[in-house]
């Protein structure tokens, strides 16, 4: 039986042939507007939606989360999700290869984002961690306006399992998958990204914007999709069978076009 998203879906069809176009950033661009479409759309309309419910499963807070110290400047690392978000779409362009498991990877990446909204749906959880930014930070100072905006567009929903935490995870990992540290320069370039990605998973609770039992459900839903569904979906998507079958399928419905 064929894994889920394992097989490219009907759009990259009209692309693929065409894939060395604008700047051999075609399929790039297209990874970054499914994103958008398909993960970035739904979060927004669910997040609006369940503060608008007002509906709370559970209350997952403990003195961890009440007692640790709002950090203001966290807001910087906690922004860089959404560099996160673009860069394995422009990274995995090595070869034909790579392009393949890059559709392949952002398709589980996107379902993955699904069965989490799921979880946003069916057990819905109100961060209510927010009174010590607005002790805090007053008007006129720096951050203020940062947090006002964040707040205004991200209500205090969406909890668990931290999307913050599972998507940046799920690039880290691809990443490494990709360039494994065999040379000084990779293992330079790997330790900034895991220095970078730890800061971004300690912002989501120093900016109150999530708690630790989100943060740990996020690492372990991370986790456990790339050991037992995305990387053995990508190590099928490297070999001359899976190629075959990929670059016939495209074929096959480009010749009706």
């Amino acid at each position: 039986m064929k894994a889920l998203g394992s097989d490219p879906w009907w759009f990259w069809k009209h692309h693929w042939a065409k894939r060395s176009t604008w700047g051999n950033r075609r399929l790039t661009i297209l990874i970054i507007l499914m994103m958008g479409v398909f993960n970035a759309i739904p979060y927004t309309s669910i997040n609006h939606l369940s503060n608008f419910l007002q509906r709370t499963a559970f209350d997952p807070e403990i003195a961890f989360d009440t007692n640790l110290t709002f950090i203001p400047w966290m807001f910087i690392p906690y922004i860089t999700l959404y560099f996160y978000y673009p860069a394995a779409a422009f990274l995995g362009n090595k070869d034909d290869n790579m392009w393949r498991q890059n559709i392949i990877f952002h398709q589980m990446m996107t379902i993955s984002c699904w069965f989490v909204f799921a979880v946003f749906l069916l057990f819905p959880v109100e961060i209510d961690l927010r009174g010590p930014i607005q002790d805090q930070l007053q008007d006129g100072d720096f951050w203020h306006p940062f947090y006002v905006f964040m707040h205004s567009i991200d209500t205090p929903w969406n909890s668990w399992p931290s999307l913050h935490v599972v998507q940046s995870t799920q690039v880290v990992l691809i990443l490494r998958y990709w360039y494994p540290s065999d040379t000084p320069k990779v293992k330079v370039a790997q330790g900034i990204l895991l220095f970078a990605w730890a800061m971004l998973i300690l912002s989501t609770m120093f900016t109150k914007q999530h708690y630790l039992w989100d943060v740990v459900t996020g690492l372990l839903y991370a986790y456990l999709m790339w050991k037992f569904w995305m990387k053995p979906v990508l190590d099928r998507v490297a070999t001359d069978e899976y190629a075959a079958h990929f670059d016939a399928a495209m074929e096959i419905e480009s010749t009706k076009d």
